[in-house]
């Protein structure tokens, strides 16, 4: 299974999990604690397989724009980028989530965040779409890197 696959597949399933932490009204579910244990079990699963190949991709997408190599500093400073950013989106999730809960129950809000996250999957699955277009490219140019994996 590639990185890029794995990725996806967690970017389409995810915010479908976040609506269905209230649930959203239009499901017609009706709020359990067996539902909601299960809904986060599920997002402890696809969670950490959505993450884990974003950095590898990050660090794919540098080596193919640079002939394949990649210095220390860069590599340092791809994995301070992702180390960071994933605790800055557990803050805008929460903020953005404690503002809707301001003006809608807490099954809006659960599904407003899904739906945001929805909008950030769309951007994440054209970004690997990209990621694969670039593969190619350097595949016709003969040009080679180790983690792209000719």
């Amino acid at each position: 299974v590639s990185t890029q696959s794995t990725g996806v597949f967690s970017a389409l399933i995810l915010p479908f999990l976040y609506m269905f932490i209230g649930p959203l009204p239009f499901f017609g579910i009706a709020t359990s604690k067996l539902q909601l244990l299960l809904v986060l079990a599920l997002l402890g699963f696809f969670v950490p397989m959505g993450c884990t190949p974003i950095l590898l991709i990050m660090i794919e997408v540098y080596k193919a724009r640079n002939g394949g190599h990649m210095s220390i500093s860069a590599s340092n400073t791809i994995v301070s980028l992702y180390c960071s950013c994933f605790p800055l989106g557990a803050v805008i999730g929460s903020f953005s989530a404690g503002i809707v809960s301001l003006y809608a129950p807490f099954e809006l809000s659960t599904g407003v965040l899904g739906i945001i996250f929805l909008l950030e999957s769309t951007f994440s699955i054209v970004y690997c779409w990209r990621v694969v277009r670039m593969k190619e490219h350097a595949k016709i140019s003969n040009e080679e890197t180790p983690l792209l994996g000719y």
